[in-house]
């Protein structure tokens, strides 16, 4: 049974239990909740375009488990806040293991037009390697969840999340067409927490996701003002969007820049 408490995490802090909770996720395995059969599949249809959501490895932290103060509880919140993104419904829950630590994973609820169901994930499927995507439904069979993740003690608060800062520095030199210029987001910033993704749109569509402050891209046809955009996202799934401009010379244009002619 579900102990109805609330646990609250400060990831600097120790655990504290504040006021119970009234009302608390309650996880059923699909084929015994008391669903239509049109409300069976729907489900079984939401685990599976939140399989496909968990799979994108372009939202993965690529962290890893004790580096740079990365714990549990720190996976579950980048989880289920960049859930929270997508217009997900989430909740973090927590179990307390015998050597008095706490499992951290998120619950994900899916509305079935006259029935809710929470449906289980784990946001650290791989505790040795760094985390390619946001993690997975844990399931043992054919729309079974693990039996590990039906209950827990205690639901997660978490403290409230300032957004990140998202700051473009463009290249000190001349951007040139067919030429790599490097691009930098090292001013963006979070004030309570750290950037962990940083997503460029180069144009209209070009796109480069790194996990680093620095990228490099090339523009293919100058003469032309490009629009330039970075989407940064913290450690607990917030994100922000700050956009430039930039001209690119054409080889002709930049040949005459620096050629040294001029009039008598």
């Amino acid at each position: 049974m579900v102990r109805r408490s609330i646990i609250g995490i400060l990831f600097l802090c120790t655990l504290s239990f504040l006021v119970a909770a009234q009302d608390v996720p309650t996880v059923i395995q699909p084929h015994e909740g008391d669903y239509s059969p049109l409300q069976l599949t729907n489900l079984k249809a939401a685990i599976n375009r939140l399989q496909v959501v968990l799979g994108n490895t372009s939202l993965g932290s690529k962290k890893q488990l004790g580096v740079s103060g990365w714990g549990l509880e720190t996976f579950a919140a980048y989880t289920a806040g960049s859930l929270e993104r997508l217009g997900y419904q989430v909740s973090i829950v927590a179990e307390q293991a015998e050597d008095i630590s706490f499992r951290t994973w998120v619950l994900v609820l899916v509305d079935l037009d006259g029935a809710i169901a929470w449906i289980p994930v784990e946001p650290l499927p791989n505790i040795d390697i760094y985390q390619q995507d946001l993690g997975e439904v844990p399931m043992v069979g054919a729309y079974v969840y693990d039996s590990r993740y039906l209950s827990y003690d205690a639901v997660v608060e978490l403290p409230p999340n300032i957004p990140p800062v998202a700051v473009i520095r463009n290249p000190m030199q001349d951007v040139v067409e067919t030429r790599q210029s490097p691009w930098f987001g090292n001013t963006s910033s979070d004030p309570d927490g750290e950037v962990v993704l940083f997503q460029w749109t180069f144009g209209e569509e070009a796109q480069r996701i790194t996990h680093t402050i620095s990228v490099w891209y090339t523009f293919e046809v100058g003469g032309i003002v490009y629009p330039v955009s970075l989407t940064v996202i913290d450690n607990r799934g917030a994100q922000a969007t700050t956009s430039s401009t930039v001209y690119v010379l054409t080889l002709a244009e930049e040949e005459a820049n620096h050629c040294g002619c001029g009039g008598d």
